[in-house]
């Protein structure tokens, strides 16, 4: 076939070869939209996979801060030769609490992040298939179509 013919072309030439054609676009098309689907669907487990590995990662990094500063105070007691009264114990206690807010807070936010990518990657999923669909419903007139060049000629 040469450059510059259609469809028009086509459906003269050979009517049952257009008809297939036009029977099997829209599944190609059902078929890419799956694909797609299934590429940010995993794209999507990915990130949730690192927003958890963060989320990880931000309670450990606030543990450890708050391991440092209690120390650094208890090293500061240490040095001047102090024990620790009922005051520094309560400020130490305060400090533990408000640092363990925090750091439940932040790990919240990140695990949130991570639920949040699970669900782009279930949607991406449904559209895939959904897409699948749509081709397979699309190409339902050209494939009647086609049955009825193929019985009646």
């Amino acid at each position: 076939m040469g450059p510059g013919l259609g469809l028009a072309a086509l459906k003269a030439a050979s009517p049952g070869l257009a008809l297939g054609a036009s029977a099997a676009a829209p599944v190609l098309g059902g078929f890419q939209a799956l694909q797609a689907g299934r590429a940010q669907k995993a794209q999507a487990k990915i990130n949730a996979g690192v927003a958890r590995t963060r989320a990880d990662q931000v309670d450990t990094q606030a543990r450890r801060g708050l391991e440092s500063e209690l120390g650094s105070i208890r090293a500061a007691l240490g040095a001047n030769q102090q024990r620790p009264g009922v005051g520094t114990l309560s400020y130490m206690s305060e400090l533990r609490d408000e640092r363990g807010r925090e750091r439940r807070i932040n790990v919240g936010n990140q695990m949130q992040a991570a639920a949040d990518f699970d669900a782009q990657a279930s949607a991406a999923g449904a559209a895939g298939t959904a897409g699948l669909l749509q081709g397979f419903v699309r190409a339902g007139p050209s494939i009647f179509n086609l049955y009825n060049y193929r019985t009646r000629g």
